[in-house]
């Protein structure tokens, strides 16, 4: 974050004091840069603000909620951290990560795994996992001893659906407001003109419901302080939730020939996606407008509200991550 962020004030936070003075050595091999405040917390205090500082733009808690028993309370926690309009990543365990059936499996060998003892049987078991899982993930059998006993043996588990997280998140006063799966996922589905069906959920369903189709092992989510739903495109009237670019795409115009039409050409290297819309005239001049702002101007939706669609076009840009709903002080979700 540090060499993406050089001028950044980054506050750095752990339960661990010996993981902080592990960090605080590496800075010090560092040269030539800002800085790094560290602190010792535990995210589970109601009194974190006053260790950590408050009115971040961003938090990044990655790793971190999916082997708390109670994840909601430090939901609630990081809040109290944050700027009106900032966001929150979180970095959570998926239904689909090896754990989910692993830990199952290895105790129907009466294998305890809630903490890691028995390390040679265990190992020896999961080289039988390996042995019939060879799907590419890699060999757990040959992991270190801190990932075994982090990733497969532990207390507590939250190996949850995205749909969980934001049951989770939601109760919190956290909304979905974007998945690094959604836009690939949204993406296949267009491809097949298979989008439709889904319309018009909004954001945070659409990650839910995509999904349970295909389950991750692990979910990488931006979340904003928000009620269920409020984030939804369709929900941002004229005058309420603003829309923003979110930059994390590059578009290329051309004339499209004889049908006087503009082919749009929508690029993420982030996402690995590219896509291309027929755009009328004033739709173009209109998206030129809006990328050139950053903020839709006053009245912009009316020139896709006009059809159905163009309205369906709409809310698959925000799905793929080309516009997003900011807050009524007009903060955005920012690339």
């Amino acid at each position: 974050m540090r060499r993406r962020l050089p001028t950044a004030e980054i506050v750095a936070v752990d339960f661990s004091p010996r993981s902080i003075v592990w960090a605080q050595r590496l800075e010090r091999a560092t040269d030539g840069v800002r800085p790094i405040t560290f602190r010792v917390g535990d995210l589970t205090d109601r009194k974190i603000a006053d260790v950590v500082g408050g009115d971040f733009d961003l938090i990044t808690c990655h790793g971190v909620l999916s082997y708390l028993p109670k994840p909601s309370v430090v939901l609630e926690n990081l809040a109290s951290c944050l700027r009106a309009g900032g966001a929150l990543y979180l970095g959570v365990n998926g239904e689909a990560h090896p754990a989910t059936r692993l830990r199952p499996w290895l105790a129907s060998f009466g294998l305890a795994v809630d903490e890691l003892r028995k390390e040679r049987r265990l190992r020896e078991l999961l080289g039988l996992w390996d042995a019939l899982n060879d799907d590419g993930s890699g060999e757990l059998a040959t992991m270190s001893s801190s990932y075994l006993g982090g990733d497969v043996c532990g207390p507590h588990f939250n190996n949850w659906s995205l749909a969980q997280w934001r049951a989770e998140v939601n109760h919190s006063g956290w909304e979905v407001a974007g998945t690094d799966v959604l836009p690939m996922a949204l993406h296949l589905a267009a491809e097949r003109k298979n989008e439709r069906v889904l319309y018009p959920a909004g954001v945070g369903e659409l990650a839910a419901r995509l999904d349970q189709a295909r389950p991750a092992g692990f979910h990488r989510i931006l979340l904003r302080r928000a009620p269920a739903g409020a984030l939804e495109l369709t929900n941002a009237g004229e005058g309420a939730r603003p829309l923003h670019w979110t930059g994390l795409y590059t578009v290329r115009f051309s004339q499209s020939g004889a049908r006087r039409t503009v082919k749009a050409v929508f690029n993420c290297a982030a996402f690995h996606v590219r896509f291309e819309h027929e755009l009328t005239a004033s739709q173009t001049l209109a998206l030129r407008a809006f990328m050139a702002a950053g903020v839709a101007p006053d009245g912009w939706t009316k020139q896709w509200n006009r059809t159905s669609e163009g309205r369906r076009l709409l809310w698959l840009w925000a799905g793929l991550g080309v516009v997003a709903v900011g807050d009524a002080a007009g903060a955005g979700v920012r690339g």
